[in-house]
C-alpha cells in the first residue's frame, strides 16, 4: 500500500490521475497552490513523497506543515492562503489583509505581513510574515460564506482605521471604502455600535456621521471641517442631484460638422451630482481629487458641468488638494462669492493669522482651534460613546 501511495503521489502533485487526484488538484487551485500536510495526507500523499518533492525542488515548504506546489517567489494570494493554513482552521483574515481580499482599492504592498485573528483562548507561536491577534466573540464578526474565513468588511475597516493615528488617514480609508461601494456609512455606524472598546471611536463616529450626510471623499471631508465649519460658513447641501443639458462632444467640435452628425448635435440631458451646493445663493463648490479628474475626458465633463450650471445662473468654484494646505484662502474665496450672492451671515477667522480676516471688516473674534480636534457635529449622536 505504501508503494502504491508513493507511486500515485507524483501524479497527484502534477495534476494527473483518478477522481481523488482531480479533487486534490482543484483544492490546490482554489488555494492558489498552497496546501497543508493534513490535506495532502487526506488525498493519499505521504510524508516521504512531500520530502522527496521538496528535495528535487518541485515543492517548497512555506510554514511548518504548509507547502506550495511550485518554486520561486509567492504571489500575495498564495502567501495569504499559506498563512491561514498555518494558523487555521479557526483563524480568520482581518485588517488590511481582509480589506485587500475584499477587493478594496488601496496602496497595497505584496511584502506586507498577513494579518490573522484567532479566538482569544488560543496561543500561537510567532511565524515569519504573519501578524496574529486574538479576539473574543470572533465567530459573531465573521462573514458567513467567505473562504478562507474573513471578518466582515465593516469590522476590518473599523479596526484598521482605529490603528491610524491621524484622523485624515482614518477619514480617507473609511470614505474611500464607501465611495467604492464596498459598504455604507449606515452599516459602519451600526457595526461601530457593537465595538464599545474600539480606540478612537468618537473620531471615527464623527467621520461616519459626516459620510452619512453626503461626504464622499477625504477632500470633501477636509472642506467640511477646515473650511466650512472652521470659518462659520452656512451649512451646504452635498451630492446634490441635478440634470444638466449640454451638447454632445460632436457639437463642440467644428471639424465633425456635417449631415451625418446632425442627430448627435442635439442637446442631451444627463444626471450630475454637485459636490457642495449653497442652494439659497446659487453657489456651487466642486472638489477635484486625483481620481476621476485626471484625464482629458473627465476634465471636459467637469467643464461641461460648470458651464451648464453657469447657464442656469449658478456660480461654480473649483478647488483641488490646495485646500488641504490653504483652507483659509479657500474659505475667503467662498465667503466672497456667497456675499456677492446675498449671504449676510457672520463668518469668522479660524486663527489670528487666518486669511479670511483680510476680507472682514472687524466682524467676529478670532477663534483658534485646537489642532487635530473636530468641531462638534450639528446632528445628535445616535450611539453612546461608551
Amino acid at each position: 500500500m505504501e508503494n502504491d501511495q508513493e507511486g500515485q503521489a507524483p501524479a497527484a502533485l502534477m495534476g494527473r490521475g483518478d477522481e481523488s487526484v482531480r479533487l486534490f488538484v482543484e483544492l490546490r487551485q482554489r488555494q492558489k497552490g498552497a496546501f497543508s500536510r493534513a490535506q495532502a495526507l487526506e488525498y493519499g500523499i505521504t510524508d516521504k513523497v512531500l520530502q522527496r518533492r521538496c528535495r528535487v525542488r518541485q515543492l517548497q515548504r512555506v510554514h511548518h506543515g504548509v507547502y506550495v506546489d511550485f518554486t520561486g517567489p509567492l504571489p500575495w494570494e498564495t502567501r495569504m492562503w499559506a498563512a491561514w493554513l498555518a494558523c487555521g482552521p479557526d483563524a480568520a483574515l482581518t485588517g488590511k489583509t481582509a480589506l485587500r481580499y475584499y477587493g478594496l482599492e488601496g496602496d497595497w504592498d505584496d511584502a506586507d505581513p498577513i494579518h490573522l485573528v484567532v479566538p482569544h483562548a488560543r496561543r500561537l507561536d510567532r511565524r515569519a510574515g504573519i501578524v496574529v491577534t486574538r479576539w473574543r466573540e470572533l465567530d459573531s464578526r465573521l462573514h458567513p460564506t467567505r473562504r478562507p474565513p474573513t471578518v466582515r468588511v465593516e469590522v476590518a475597516l473599523l479596526t484598521t482605521a482605529s490603528r491610524e493615528r491621524a484622523a485624515a488617514r482614518q477619514a480617507a480609508m473609511l470614505l474611500d471604502a464607501c465611495r467604492q461601494r464596498r459598504t455604507t456609512p449606515q452599516r459602519l455606524l451600526a457595526e461601530l455600535a457593537t465595538l464599545g472598546q474600539l480606540r478612537g471611536r468618537e473620531v471615527i463616529q464623527q467621520i461616519l456621521l459626516d459620510a452619512a450626510d453626503g461626504v464622499q471623499s477625504f477632500l470633501e471631508h477636509c472642506y467640511l471641517l477646515r473650511v466650512e465649519r472652521a470659518h462659520g460658513l452656512p451649512v451646504a447641501d452635498r451630492q446634490v442631484r441635478a440634470v444638466a443639458t449640454a451638447g454632445s462632444a460632436a457639437a463642440n467640435d467644428s471639424t465633425t460638422a456635417g449631415p451625418r452628425t446632425a442627430a448627435r448635435d442635439k442637446p442631451s440631458k444627463r444626471v450630475v451630482y454637485r459636490d457642495v451646493e449653497y442652494s439659497p445663493y446659487d453657489v456651487i463648490v466642486e472638489l477635484d481629487g486625483r481620481l476621476g479628474h485626471s484625464d482629458a475626458l473627465s476634465r471636459w465633463r467637469d467643464m461641461s458641468r460648470d458651464n451648464a450650471a453657469a447657464t442656469s445662473g449658478k456660480l461654480t468654484l473649483r478647488f483641488g488638494y490646495q485646500l488641504v494646505s490653504h483652507p483659509c484662502e479657500t474659505a475667503a474665496q467662498v465667503v466672497t462669492a456667497l456675499q456677492h450672492r446675498g449671504w449676510t451671515g457672520a463668518p469668522h477667522p479660524c486663527s489670528p493669522t487666518c486669511a479670511l480676516g483680510g476680507i472682514l471688516s472687524g466682524s467676529g473674534e478670532a477663534n483658534t482651534p485646537i489642532r487635530g480636534q473636530y468641531p462638534p457635529h450639528p446632528r445628535r449622536q445616535p450611539f453612546p460613546a461608551s
